[in-house]
């Protein structure tokens, strides 16, 4: 029998995932067999390998052998969760994504659905976000899939986002620009959609990203060119502008972010080094080769840093303008520099 290769620990899936779930919807409608292939694709992309499930999990499968009624599970599922601020909208949530409902909940599921739910329950107790489960986040005016083992983008991103967009519509001709780090490609994406006539870079070290980026952009509709390359090393030309959203939390503080993060994120999308700014510095130091005179680069930071970011930006000496700008909540979060 042929074995399956041994999977390296930044590889591994997370234990749900909401593609793979979905992967199995038993649709009747066009649109479902549609979205279930979509989805496949996806499942097929990430080197073959199916998510582990906990022997607790696969019982729940064969535990009901009728159907079970909606109002049942909504009541095991807001228990389940109540722990979190709104368990009964949750447990809602949970069960209309095992059933594929868009509107009303059906008043039965089936024993397959009812398994599905509970999974989905549990996986959202042990803290797994809503993207990971769902497979899929909102971002900006357009939806992105999210696979496993692909960062999940954040609302301080979608800032990011807004910022970046602010200096991209007033670059004259036909600008370009890089999205490093790219993930899901959620910056590539805003910028190409804001300005289809330009050319837009996204690179990223996961080949699981780079496969996020490019399905996204075809989804959209949209041009990118998407690279995979551990950080400048495969890029070659110049651009007008910059966005990151580097790995910056110190590799000391991993342990203690929340649970959901540690559970779907991978860590090198994470982890900035002993000190947080190891891409950081990486992209003030090497940012300024790829730029063109006065372009840009915008990128967000972790919390504390903006001074040692300055400081950083200042001994380089190739930057003309360097400041730190605020998130909504007031915070110190994003990098803008233009270079000399």
């Amino acid at each position: 029998m042929r074995q399956k290769p041994a999977v390296r620990g930044e590889d591994r899936l997370p234990e749900i995932h909401g593609l793979f779930l979905l992967a199995k919807e038993q649709g009747t409608t066009a649109q479902t067999e549609r979205k279930n292939a979509e989805r496949q694709k996806f499942c097929r992309l990430h080197a073959g390998q199916t998510p582990s499930v906990p022997v607790e999990s696969k019982a729940l499968y064969v535990r009901t052998k009728q159907a079970t009624t909606t109002s049942e599970l909504l009541r095991w599922g807001a228990a389940r969760l109540r722990g979190h601020p709104e368990p009964v909208r949750e447990a809602r949530r949970a069960l209309a994504l095992a059933c594929g409902a868009d509107g009303l909940l059906p008043e039965r599921l089936s024993p397959f659905e009812a398994g599905r739910f509970r999974r989905l329950v549990e996986a959202r107790a042990r803290g797994l976000p809503w993207p990971a489960l769902e497979g899929s986040t909102a971002f900006l005016d357009f939806e992105v899939l999210v696979p496993p083992g692909v960062f999940v983008p954040r609302p301080e991103t979608e800032e990011l986002a807004e910022l970046a967009l602010r200096v991209w519509r007033e670059l004259p001709g036909r600008p370009r620009a890089l999205d490093w780090g790219t993930g899901t490609g959620v910056l590539a994406l805003a910028l190409a959609k804001a300005r289809p006539e330009a050319e837009v870079w996204a690179l990223d070290v996961s080949a699981r990203a780079v496969a996020a980026a490019r399905r996204n952009a075809q989804r959209l509709g949209l041009r990118l060119r998407v690279l995979r390359s551990p950080s400048f090393a495969r890029v070659s030309e110049k651009f007008h502008l910059i966005v990151a959203n580097p790995p910056y939390v110190p590799t000391p503080q991993i342990p203690a972010l929340p649970k959901d993060v540690r559970a779907c994120d991978p860590r090198r999308a994470l982890d900035g080094g002993p000190d947080g700014l190891r891409w950081i510095r990486e992209l003030l130091e090497r940012g300024p080769e790829f730029l063109f005179p006065g372009g840009f680069l915008l990128m967000e930071i972790g919390h504390g840093q903006g001074g040692a970011v300055l400081d950083l930006a200042g001994r380089v000496g190739a930057w003309a303008e360097a400041r730190i700008l605020r998130d909504l909540s007031g915070k110190p979060r994003f990098f803008w520099g233009r270079r000399c």
